[in-house]
């Protein structure tokens, strides 16, 4: 089969997914997870998904479930049909293009992994190991992310997650009490793998609260700072390091300062980071993730997969790309029914004693329910 595309039909559907519980963090609270999901169907009946994982407030960056759907009804896709017939990588190379342009990695993630879903199921081959030119492990450990939850509840919440095999936690933190919910859990659990978020609650002027992890073993303490350019942090903590104080030994992550490639190129170039969390969206899409995780190989920066608390139809890349062989740690992948009553996949991710078996079928690897999309449908269009 060749490699043209020719689309039959490009629709968007913007979703309200009911939570089961509320997710809780520094910077924001999510209580329902508003989403938009693309499907593209080509002329001979073969269809591709996409997800956009922006979320209803710009409290991430600065996409917003508004914005990415305005650009997306009102430009991006009315230009895709345009083109059509083309090749996947010319399609891509014009995603690029308006990437560079519009800074809207999330927006534009959506359409690629149609795209690239669509394409792969044409093949018969999966999007991930296409894209990445390798092969994925069969089972992958979960990591779970537990939200700025009451200190009283914290321990069993904890325990609850390491019953059913998980072997890293990720906290949610802040200044308020973040080490101490840190110190908690460490106690308590002194051979856990445990990684902290911050979600840029600590200022600069914080720096000792952010050096008092250094005694916990931590893996990493995701985005301490509250940065707003990564030019400013270099000099920032240059600044630091030339007057002899620094002293963070925790490993630092970066996520959401890292909105493509160049911010990866320069965070390495200038000792910015240290550990890289990996978003499908964030980045762009696969194949500038697969751009940043070679540039990571390449560099001894290790890298681990994050997830945007969405559906299945993005975390199932996820699940992949951290079947990949050499993430730092565990995801932040567990199971579906964590956070959703119905997924829009089947099957969804499933763990048992903190392990999952990774489909690696053609395109996502899953079947993707659309009677889901239309019921948890709130505004559609067809083009």
């Amino acid at each position: 089969m060749n490699d043209i595309l020719n689309f039959k039909s490009i629709t968007t559907y913007r979703l309200k997914l009911p939570l089961q519980f509320n997710f809780k963090t520094a910077k924001g609270e999510v209580k329902e997870r508003e989403t938009i999901v693309i499907r593209i169907e080509d002329q001979q009946g073969y269809v591709g998904y996409g997800e956009c994982v922006a979320f209803t407030d710009p409290f991430y960056t600065a996409e917003t479930v508004d914005t990415c759907w305005q650009k997306l009804v009102d430009d991006y896709i009315f230009n895709l049909r345009m083109m059509r017939p083309k090749p996947l990588m010319t399609y891509v190379r014009q995603l690029q293009f308006w990437l560079n342009r519009d800074h809207m990695p999330m927006t534009i993630a959506a359409l690629e992994n149609a795209l690239i879903n669509l394409h792969c199921e044409r093949l018969g081959v999966n999007s991930v190991s296409y894209i990445m030119g390798q092969p994925l492990q069969d089972t992958i450990e979960s990591g779970v992310v537990i939200g700025d939850v009451p200190m009283e509840q914290l321990l069993d919440s904890v325990e609850a997650h390491v019953a059913n095999g998980c072997k890293r936690i990720k906290l949610k933190v802040n200044p308020t009490d973040g080490y101490d919910r840190a110190a908690l859990v460490r106690k308590h659990y002194p051979n856990l793998v445990l990684a902290a978020d911050a979600n840029q609650s600590y200022s600069y002027d914080d720096i000792d609260k952010v050096r008092q992890f250094n005694d916990l073993k931590l893996a990493c303490i995701e985005e301490p700072f509250a940065i707003t350019t990564l030019q400013s942090y270099k000099e920032w903590k240059w600044e630091r390091l030339n007057n002899d104080d620094w002293h963070i030994k925790t490993p630092i992550c970066l996520d959401e300062s890292i909105l493509g490639y160049d911010d990866l190129s320069y965070a390495i170039e200038y000792g910015l980071i240290d550990v890289l969390n990996i978003k499908v969206g964030r980045m762009g899409g696969l194949v500038p993730t697969k751009a940043a995780i070679n540039l990571c190989r390449e560099c001894h920066i290790p890298y681990w997969v994050g997830s945007m608390v969405e559906s299945g139809i993005s975390k199932m890349l996820h699940a992949q790309l951290a079947a990949l062989g050499d993430s730092y740690m565990a995801g932040d992948l567990s199971d579906s029914n964590r956070y959703f009553e119905r997924d829009l996949i089947y099957p969804d991710l499933t763990f048992k004693d903190g392990v999952m078996h990774v489909p690696d079928g053609d395109g996502l690897g899953v079947t993707v329910f659309d009677d889901r999309l239309e019921a948890y449908c709130v505004e559609k269009r067809t083009l």
